[in-house]
């Protein structure tokens, strides 16, 4: 039996029509093998009947199943949008030609019976043993880390139903580079800073297998709960005004803008807080310099909602050459 190269492994992405019905890829997303994970789960069902023997388990049987998918690595601007627009669901996409802007909000529904979930994907994985597609998987859980001297990275997490074998696709990635991090502009309050150093933004959803009496093992609905988006800050503490916006609750904007490029090969990813509630802020010595970290907690408003209107705690501007319809 041949032993397979944990790199020649990569993951494909496509957006469902039916949720839970598979589809191939329709791209392909470059991701770190360390942070690509997922597992098929099934519930255990054990036979504990009294046998007149000292034996707890006579039997195992599988319960309901779905699965987990992680993944992430370097942001890329044009397939970051795909795990942006799964978890937020609103995407409005304008532009005759490219680059176009894609602007992704929390997706509302105010209509009776509306459907406020976003759009399931289907994750192709292939391993080299074999290809495997994960249906009606849900983003519910995203990290963005960013530090000044790295590329802009991230976290994502989905669950979905169980997976199933896959004809073996044939991949295709796009030329775009990942983001470096120095290559962002940093707004508070409408003033441009240039002492913020590291940081993260966590935007995660409830998520629960809703399963129904079916005579499948795969739930009858994957399904998402409401949004919370929170994060740190850390500064050079040059002054008290990032600790102010603490002690005096200010709750400033925040607008994080990675851009760059011309053309029709600009691309942008900018993330827009417009009620950032500062939760906490340390002054910490642990390097050569004074720094102030400060805790986020970004609250919903009217400002940053999308299409869909309602409230919304984050805005995201992605800029690209993926047309409309591609996220969501």
């Amino acid at each position: 039996m041949t032993v397979q190269n944990t790199h020649r492994s990569y993951l494909g992405i496509a957006k469902e029509t039916t949720k839970g019905t598979p589809v191939t890829p329709t791209d392909f997303i470059p991701v770190l093998a360390s942070k690509l994970k997922p597992v098929d789960i099934y519930m255990p069902l054990f036979d504990e009947g009294l046998r007149g023997s000292l034996v707890k388990n006579y039997n195992y049987v599988q319960g309901r199943g779905y699965s987990t998918f992680d993944w992430g690595g370097p942001v890329f601007p044009d397939t970051i949008g795909y795990t942006l627009g799964g978890l937020l669901g609103d995407v409005a996409t304008t532009g005759a030609s490219a680059p176009y802007t894609h602007v992704i909000a929390l997706k509302n529904a105010s209509a009776t019976g509306a459907d406020a979930q976003p759009t399931a994907f289907t994750l192709t994985d292939f391993y080299a043993a074999q290809v495997r597609a994960y249906a009606g998987v849900q983003v519910h859980d995203f990290s963005l880390k960013f530090t000044a001297e790295g590329l802009l990275d991230y976290d994502a997490k989905g669950t979905g139903w169980n997976s199933a074998t896959a004809t073996t696709p044939t991949p295709s990635f796009s030329a775009v580079t990942p983001i470096q991090t120095w290559q962002a502009t940093v707004t508070i309050a409408g003033t441009t800073v240039s002492n913020a150093v590291d940081g993260n933004i966590d935007m995660k959803r409830t998520v629960t297998p809703v399963f129904g009496i079916a005579a499948t093992q795969n739930p009858y609905q994957i399904f998402l709960g409401a949004l919370e988006v929170t994060g740190k800050i850390s500064f050079v503490m040059e002054n008290d005004n990032q600790l102010t916006n603490f002690l005096t609750n200010t709750q400033p904007s925040v607008n994080i803008n990675w851009s760059y490029g011309t053309g029709a090969t600009a691309v942008q990813l900018m993330a827009n807080i417009t009620k950032g509630a500062y939760t906490a802020a340390v002054i910490e010595r642990s390097k050569e310099f004074v720094q102030v970290t400060i805790d986020l907690n970004a609250l919903g408003n009217t400002t940053d909602a999308g299409a869909s209107s309602g409230y919304s705690p984050i805005k995201w501007t992605l800029k690209n050459a993926k047309t409309s319809g591609t996220y969501q």
